[in-house]
């Protein structure tokens, strides 16, 4: 009896649908987390027989570390722009609608187009 009481108090996670449009919401990674992913592909780099290391590891995880900032600060600037674009539209598609989300991605790639990265 105990095993079957336990087995029915058991539940699973389930991950509830995210609504429409969160996609367009970016979770900035923290300071640590960027300094963390610089020191996993520095050591990834550095345990590969295929890369020489010319500068001490610190200094080139520290790079590392500021290209992946610059990147996100890039992104962010491609969001903005993006989304400043969609609300100086006529008509502009209300925010978390199907419409914004596809008018948003367009309006993305253009930005990638811009500089000069793709999607």
């Amino acid at each position: 009896m105990k095993k079957e009481a336990t087995k029915n108090r058991s539940t699973k996670a389930v991950a509830a649908p995210l609504p429409v449009g969160e996609s367009t919401v970016t979770i900035r990674p923290s300071r640590e987390r960027l300094s963390l992913l610089a020191r996993e592909l520095v050591d990834a780099l550095a345990r590969s027989r295929a890369v020489v290391l010319l500068k001490d590891r610190e200094v080139v995880r520290q790079a590392v570390a500021q290209a992946l900032a610059e990147e996100l600060r890039r992104e962010e600037d491609c969001q903005e722009n993006a989304k400043r674009r969609i609300a100086s539209m006529r008509g502009a598609p209300r925010p978390r609608t199907r419409e914004y989300e596809e008018l948003f991605r367009q309006l993305m790639e253009e930005e990638y187009l811009r500089e000069g990265l793709d999607s």
